[in-house]
């Protein structure tokens, strides 16, 4: 079977002056890190009075300040858009990045988007129910332009999206998923998961320790792998992603804890990790450490082709 090689990223938090958010993306590309991701809420949810850009119109213009590095959100939340408006966002973000686009999407939940958008709040049953109707129409609309569909919650009536996006047949598309029906969903249409150490649900009080974290994410990983075999899936063929919430409520800590910290996670099948952009100048200075030291020892080495080799 075969291993994808790690990539690494960095989320932003859209709470800093734009003049800011846009020098940090140039130094997480000119660092070396392969993705760089902004969170959807529609306030920070960890100061939601204080300062927050929306995040599509953000990764627009991140994408104007890059030349290099994917780009886009985890994950985009369902709560907020329309999921035939969300992929006639996604086409226009991939355009201006020239086919950088993640596409990440998850169940959302987040409590206060609903209470000040004066929305209903929806169940967890009823998210994941959700998701499964955004990523059948979003997929659609990504992949053939055009989508007549009638579900449950959502009714789309011959909506067209062109031009197509850059990225063929559609960008690739993360699944942000915690229990058994999203990760379903992210075996059937992701090519990512998405996942981080929390205990139940999405709640930030339920932040795992180290060695808890990693148990719960193997057990996930044990029901992505599940619901591959099921979905006839083949288990290497679907990118499994870490967050991690080093940067911002945990340390980024040396190089060498870095690497220990992805080898543990690499022991368990994730491929890709991503951490938060420090808040102050020693974090950093951390971040800009653990790129120069770690990463390129944690990076496979470049093949080099043997004569008489088939």
């Amino acid at each position: 079977m075969h291993t994808p090689s790690p990539t690494f990223g960095v989320l932003l938090l859209s709470d800093a002056p734009w003049e800011v958010l846009a020098e940090r993306a140039k130094r997480a590309e000119a660092m070396g890190f392969d993705t760089l991701w902004v969170g959807d809420h529609f306030v920070n949810p960890y100061a939601p009075k204080g300062p927050w850009f929306e995040a599509w119109t953000t990764l627009a213009g991140l994408a104007s300040a890059t030349t290099r590095i994917r780009l886009g959100p985890l994950v985009s939340s369902i709560t907020l858009r329309n999921p035939a408006l969300l992929a006639r966002m996604a086409m226009t973000v991939d355009h201006i990045s020239h086919g950088r686009l993640e596409f990440g999407i998850g169940p959302a939940g987040a409590p206060l988007d609903y209470a000040m958008l004066g929305l209903p709040v929806w169940s967890p049953r009823e998210r994941v129910d959700r998701l499964a109707e955004n990523l059948e129409i979003i997929s659609a609309l990504l992949e053939h332009g055009e989508v007549h569909h009638r579900g449950s919650h959502y009714v789309i009536d011959g909506a067209v999206v062109a031009p197509a996006p850059v990225q063929r047949p559609r960008p690739p598309i993360t699944v942000g998923a915690l229990g058994p029906r999203a990760i379903e969903l992210a075996a059937r249409y992701a090519d990512a998961w998405n996942t981080y150490g929390v205990a139940e649900g999405r709640a930030v009080t339920g932040r795992l320790g180290h060695e808890e974290a990693m148990a719960a994410t193997a057990a996930r990983c044990a029901l992505l792998d599940a619901a591959c075999e099921r979905a006839g899936r083949d288990l290497s063929s679907i990118r499994r992603s870490y967050l991690s919430f080093r940067g911002l409520s945990e340390p980024l800590g040396t190089p060498a804890e870095f690497s220990r910290f992805v080898g543990d996670l690499t022991a368990i099948g994730m491929h890709d990790v991503v951490v938060y952009w420090p808040a102050d100048a020693d974090g950093e200075a951390a971040l800009e450490a653990i790129a120069r030291e770690a990463l390129p020892d944690l990076r496979p080495a470049p093949h080099t082709h043997v004569e008489g080799e088939q």
